[in-house]
Parts: C-alpha cells; structure tokens; sequence
C-alpha cells in the first residue's frame, strides 16, 4: 500500500508551524511545502478547502483528510515514525513531556510574549524579571524528569536522545532574544549575561545550547531580522 501524500501548509517564520518542520525532519518523512504569507489575509482556498480560522501549521493528508494545531500535526507525523523515538514509550515519561509543553504554554510562553510585546523601559525590565522568574520553574521540571534504566542523563529533556518535549519547545527556545528585541541597544546583552550569571538556570542553559545547536532545530530557524520584522505587528500602537 503507498503511503498517501503529505503536504504542510507552513509559515516559515512562525513558531508553531516550526514544531511541524521539525517533525518532519526529524522522521525524514517526504512532503511537500505551502507556503503562506501570514502578513496578509489568507486565500479563499486556504480558509475554505484547508482551515478556516487561517491558522498554521495545516497537514493534508493524501486528497482528502486535514489536520490542524501544531501539537496534533507534529505528533501524526511522529507516530507515523516510531522508530524515530520522539514519542516516549515510558508512560511516566510521557506524562512529563506532556506536562512540559502544557506548562510551557500556559506559563512560560506568556511571560516570554509579554516581554516582547512591553516597550515602556522600566515595565519591560519588570517583565523580563517574570520571565526569569518562570524559567526558574521550567528549570526545576527539567531537573526532576525520570529517566528510564535505558536511558542515559543527557543535555535534553529524557536524556541523550532528542524526543518530543524538545521538539515542542524548540522554536521558543531559539527566540528568547525577543524579549529584548524592540528595547534600547545593550539590553539583549544584559539579559544574556543575567540567564548565564544565574544559579537556578544550569540545566535550562544546557538544554537550551543543546536544542539550539541541533542541525534540524537551526534549519527549521527563521533569519533573526525576519523573525523581529514579523513580530512587530503584535507591538502596541504608538502615537
């Protein structure tokens, strides 16, 4: 039986959709690529015939089945591709990657966003404090993960071997320089010295240069100078 035609209908900027290159590259998996302009509306076509909310990452699947959110079409891919490892098999470890991403989402993204998107000087140092306040936490949950008998400590999540928590959250970790993005020069360099300086962050720091480095994490990257461009449009109107 042929195995049906994958196409991902992607933005390459966007950290969401970066979950579903990575998952495609991670399983070597053959498909073909869309691209979208998400800096205007979306065609027809894509609102009536792919997702009607306008959204990215979309997965088609032969002629007929889409897939929509991030999470759902990274983890079809992987699971087309058990080999590949990126699905934990350990049901506790499981539950733990699980627990990461949900957290990440709901805490630590928020922080991040808000970072970004606070322009006044003195909220925006406030906000980076909360960021790091939040990174802390995700600090903790890295350093009480469970790692099998099988399983060697490593710079990612489980261990030595990249699985899904790391592709997750990868996007995110590549951009944390958005939170000083759009703040006066020398502030990025600050905040990098302060996440270096700090004793609570040594296994976020580790995990972080691991993900960071891994080549299929850099390919799915975004040039910075695109990344703070597409950012803008979140930023308070200014008069």
């Amino acid at each position: 039986m042929t195995a049906p035609k994958l196409t991902l209908y992607n933005a390459h900027y966007c950290p969401y959709a970066a979950r579903a290159v990575l998952a495609l590259a991670e399983t070597n998996q053959e498909h073909e690529v869309i691209e979208l302009d998400l800096s205007v509306p979306r065609p027809d076509w894509y609102l009536k015939d792919i997702n009607p909310y306008g959204q990215v990452p979309a997965l088609k699947i032969g002629g007929d089945h889409i897939i929509l959110e991030s999470l759902i079409v990274a983890e079809y891919i992987a699971d087309l591709h058990p080999e590949s490892g990126l699905i934990p098999k350990d049901p506790l470890q499981l539950a733990q990657s699980r627990y990461l991403i949900h957290h990440w989402g709901a805490r630590t993204q928020p922080a991040l966003f808000k970072a970004t998107i606070t322009l006044d000087a003195a909220e925006s140092a406030k906000a980076r404090q909360e960021v790091f306040i939040e990174l802390e936490k995700v600090d903790v949950l890295l350093r009480n993960v469970v790692h099998t008998p099988e399983d060697k400590e490593g710079p990612f999540f489980l261990g030595a071997k990249f699985t899904f928590a790391d592709l997750a959250i990868a996007s995110f970790l590549t951009r944390l320089y958005l939170v000083s993005a759009y703040q006066e020069e020398g502030v990025e360099q600050e905040f990098e010295q302060a996440l270096k300086d700090n004793k609570n962050l040594q296994r976020f720091r580790e995990w972080r240069e691991a993900v960071s480095q891994r080549p299929t994490v850099q390919k799915a990257s975004a040039p910075r100078e695109v990344v703070v461009k597409n950012y803008r449009k979140f930023l308070p109107k200014t008069n």
